[in-house]
């Protein structure tokens, strides 16, 4: 709360001077900015089209701001342009851009509490992932929030509104990878359905690249027949100050078996926590069994792309992989706790998710031993992505040309 009385604080005292900034000089509809993940990461949505729009839109500049100084210095020795969110120079872009992206939030990602510097600026949330389990607005701890912006708006929160539009959900775009998505994605973000774009999610693009992932392909040199599994569940309370997930502490997880498992039928298990978990265990049961460490470079589609079967419980990153027509054994073991107590769904989980489930690591061992995994079809595929042809960031770009003509 402190963090956001200060952000009305310093827009009291400089939305005139912004506000007159913005009618005599305007904004630039060529000067677009990225963030992600609150300013910390260089991953996501926001990286591929950076990344699209710097390589084939010479008409438009790009700009990444963030507050890692280690993103900073990875994208400065590439020549790739880029902002510290502190920095005078990131202020001025703020201050001129027409157009900017987050991968966690539409403005926050580039702007932190900066968020008076964004009047007049058109503002579009990549998302993180298309919505399965309740999130945003439709998260318990949101609800009241939700009904404060549907319902009849004191008189404070218009004004705030008015001062930073771009805070407005509203008045804000996001993106979908099927119709499927467009009425959960109205619900968890409040934006409007004729701002809700099918264009597909640009970091979806690599997963229709040839190139090897040097990850992986370091891997692959010690266990080149192996199938490789990636494990990748969602967060739980973890960035909310509650525990991590320990998967490998609890629902009937032996390491002596599930390490004969891998051996006997060739095997190797990537274990990667979410980001705001870490690792998952604390240690690696054996060579075939590797924890991935995240880094605020990591670019985890790369790594997915190359490997065979993705295991996941409740994240988003399950309908990205069908993409890639391979086997995804779905992992509930907690179902009971986390979808009914703690996130809803948005449809019935255990009748709408065709793939396999296992629902504690006996039932795992067993799939992976009787190879009882499966890949979904074309058709069952196509509920989730309209599109699947990686051309995800350019449909997107040519629809915020359309968006920034109007600037």
């Amino acid at each position: 709360m402190m963090k956001q009385v200060i952000t009305v604080g310093f827009g009291i005292l400089f939305f005139p001077l912004v506000y007159l900034h913005y009618l005599l000089i305007g904004r630039k509809p060529d000067l677009w900015l990225f963030g992600s993940w609150r300013g910390e990461k260089y991953s996501d949505n926001s990286k591929a089209l950076y990344e699209y729009v710097l390589e084939h839109k010479k008409n438009i500049r790009p700009v990444w701001i963030t507050k890692n100084r280690k993103v900073y210095d990875a994208l400065k020795s590439k020549r790739y342009p880029v902002a510290m969110n502190t920095s005078w120079k990131g202020i001025r872009y703020m201050l001129r851009a027409g157009f900017c992206c987050g991968s966690l939030s539409a403005t926050t990602d580039v702007f932190g509490h900066k968020a008076w510097l964004g009047y007049g600026i058109k503002a579009l949330y990549l998302t993180h992932g298309m919505p399965s389990k309740h999130s945003g607005y439709d998260e318990p701890k949101l609800q009241s929030k939700k009904a404060l912006i549907q319902g009849k708006q004191p008189v404070w929160l218009k004004i705030y509104f008015r001062m930073f539009p771009q805070k407005d959900p509203r008045k804000l775009y996001t993106i979908s990878s099927s119709e499927f998505f467009v009425p959960f994605l109205e619900s968890c973000t409040l934006t409007p359905a004729p701002h809700i774009f099918v264009t597909g999610t640009p970091r979806l693009d690599i997963l229709f690249s040839k190139e090897k992932d040097p990850y992986i392909a370091g891997i692959r040199k010690k266990f080149p027949t192996a199938k490789f599994i990636i494990y990748m569940p969602t967060f739980r309370d973890a960035y909310d100050g509650g525990e991590s997930f320990r998967p490998f502490e609890q629902f009937g997880f032996d390491a002596a078996r599930f390490t004969e498992i891998l051996e006997k039928y060739d095997y190797v298990f990537l274990n990667k926590g979410h980001y705001w978990d870490g690792l998952l265990a604390s240690t690696e049961y054996s060579d075939r069994f590797i924890n991935v460490i995240d880094n605020p470079l990591l670019d985890v589609y790369s790594v997915i792309k190359d490997v065979d079967i993705l295991m996941t419980d409740y994240s988003s990153i399950y309908f990205d992989f069908l993409l890639l027509r391979k086997p995804v054994i779905l992992t509930p073991f907690d179902y009971a706790t986390f979808i009914k107590n703690k996130r809803g769904y948005y449809f019935d989980y255990q009748k709408e998710l065709p793939s396999i489930k296992a629902h504690d690591w006996n039932e795992v061992g067993y799939i992976l031993a009787e190879n009882k995994y499966f890949s979904l079809t074309e058709a069952e595929t196509r509920r989730y992505h309209q599109y699947l042809d990686g051309h995800s960031s350019e449909r997107l770009t040519t629809v915020i040309e359309e968006i920034l003509r109007s600037i």
